[in-house]
Order: structure tokens, then sequence, then C-alpha cells
């Protein structure tokens, strides 16, 4: 079991075009489609309805545009001021080098990647990161935390965070499932993921 942290609220960004074509995007900054749009509006409406929310939480998001327009709504909702949010480089997706804009079922076929999820979890694609890679800067981000924060991210990033916070062996990080359209309350070691009703997803 990790140490105690902060409880974290955690938002992947909403959709894109590339997520609907199963395209890899990594730091290729792709924008919010017109659902990924409708999921961020109705994700910071879900996040103004959580009980123990305070002025005082860090707001942090990835520097990619899909993230920071979810960001946005969020602001928004929770009526934030621009400086009450840090732009951190920290929590950007994992790069995923040569292999960016390319579908995902061409690099689950390809010989490069391999087949076992502990291995995949070292496997460090030309010109990108490990998911090893973006644990570890993941760990330095999380002790400089010293409150509850939301933080609006990735996929991939995200699986690092949740596995970081929850102890999960390194087998488990890369097929975690971290969804759209939600948000997950990471505190306790435990990971609750909450639909846009507040009710468990």
């Amino acid at each position: 079991m990790s140490r105690p942290r902060p409880p974290i609220y955690f938002v992947r960004h909403g959709e894109t075009d590339w997520n609907v074509q199963g395209l890899i995007q990594g730091w290729t900054d792709i924008e919010l489609n017109p659902k990924g749009h409708d999921q961020a509006r109705a994700v910071a409406r879900a996040l103004t309805r959580v009980r123990d929310f305070h002025p005082d939480f860090n707001f942090v998001v990835s520097p990619l545009m899909r993230a920071r327009q979810t960001m946005g709504y969020i602001a928004e909702a929770l009526e934030l001021e621009p400086a009450q949010i840090t732009i951190e480089p920290a929590v950007t997706e994992l790069g995923f080098g040569v292999w960016e804009g390319r579908p995902f079922w061409e690099l689950k076929a390809s010989p490069v990647y391999p087949p076992h999820p502990e291995d995949r979890y070292f496997w460090r694609p030309d010109d990108g990161e490990s998911y090893e890679d973006g644990h570890a800067r993941i760990n330095r981000w999380l002790d400089t935390l010293d409150r509850p924060t939301v933080v609006v991210a990735h996929g991939a990033i995200g699986r690092c965070l949740i596995a970081e916070i929850g102890g999960l062996p390194r087998r488990d990080v890369v097929d975690l499932t971290v969804r759209q359209g939600c948000y997950c309350r990471l505190a306790d070691g435990n990971a609750w993921w909450f639909d846009v009703s507040g009710d468990a997803a």
C-alpha cells in the first residue's frame, strides 16, 4: 500500500476525434470534439455537487489543449480565477513517440509491443515514454501535494496516478480502465468512479 496522500479528484479530458478513430494521441495536441465538450460540461456540473469541495483545493491541468478545454468548463462551473489553476507538465499524457497518430490496433499487433502486461509497463516506444517513466513523474508530483487536488489529465498518465494511489502491481497498470465523462475520487488507497449524476460508475 502506498503512503497516504491528500484526496485527489481525477478527470480525464473529454472525447476527441482521435479517441473515436482509435488513434494514439500522446503529446499530439488534439482538441475536444462536440461530444467531448458536452462531457466536460457535464462533469463540471457534477463537480459543483461534490460535498467536500473547498476553495483552497489545488486545481491542476495538463498543458495539452484537450485537458485545458476540459478544465475550462470546470473553472467556469466552480467560478475559479485563472490564478487558481496550475498548468502542470508532470500530468501531461505519456509520450508515444513514433506511434502517435497511428491506430492502437496497429501497435497491439506489432512485434515490438510486448505480449505480457508487466513487460508493457517497461516498454518505451522510440522517442516516447514508458509507463514506468510516467509513474516516476507522477510520484514526483504527488510528493509536492499538500492539500486536496482536482487534476484534469489523460488516460495513460491517469493509470499511473490511480495505480500509485491504489498501490497496484505493475502488471495491472497498463490495462486499467480510465473513463471519459466521469470523475474519480482517489483517497485512502482507493479509487471511486462517479458518473455525472454523482452515482457510482
